[in-house]
């Protein structure tokens, strides 16, 4: 991945630099955001989509672009059911922001002429997978399902070889590897301390 991401830094147009460097903004607003609790870190995170959007429009991403401002739309009405409301959002909301994704891809795919181009399959795809596993009660499927769509974007960014972007990508799936082994550790702790008390309770 090092390799792909040096040499994806040669013969970077201005404009692709500028994309890059809304992606690098985008990165430390969504890192900050880790650590506060989840009305804070879903209203800090909100604004990372806005760097995140402009990366993809100065790198001409369409399609990941479509998929970005739908997400950002979400955040912004899962921030306001939370503090307006104190609920999550709805799902009919949920699974209809993800038929008008697909709808608008599809829209720009016959526009593009470009319905035999696999990677703009890619970002919707995942935002699908990725959106139905948030909504999962179990924290473990939730952080699996992000490590999943980590690692799909990782691949995309790959595949347009864009440094910053790629090496985004990889910080974020480390983040998610060492959340998902964090989480794995404290129900083994859990489970280990139910036994006790329950062996406890016997005797």
């Amino acid at each position: 991945m090092l390799e792909a991401i040096k040499s994806s830094f040669q013969n970077l147009t201005p404009i692709l630099w500028v994309s890059q460097i809304c992606g690098l903004i985008g990165l430390i607003i969504i890192c900050i955001s880790y650590l506060f609790k989840k009305k804070t870190f879903l209203i800090i995170a909100t604004f990372s989509f806005i760097f995140f959007i402009l990366e993809q429009v100065f790198a001409y991403l369409w399609s990941n672009l479509i998929v970005s401002s739908v997400c950002f739309i979400r955040n912004i009405l899962m921030v306001y059911f939370l503090c307006k409301k104190n609920k999550e959002l709805p799902k009919y909301m949920v699974f209809g922001l993800i038929g008008i994704m697909w709808v608008l891809i599809i829209l720009y795919l016959a526009y593009s002429s470009s319905f035999d181009k696999w990677d703009n399959y890619l970002p919707p795809l995942i935002v699908t997978m990725s959106t139905i596993t948030q909504n999962n009660k179990k924290e473990l499927v939730v952080k699996i399902g992000a490590l999943l769509h980590e690692s799909g974007f990782l691949v995309y960014y790959m595949v347009y070889r864009l440094p910053f972007s790629i090496l985004r990508q990889g910080i974020l799936v480390f983040a998610c590897l060492v959340g998902i082994t964090i989480l794995i550790i404290n129900m083994i702790k859990s489970k280990n301390k139910n036994d006790l008390n329950t062996n406890e309770g016997l005797d």
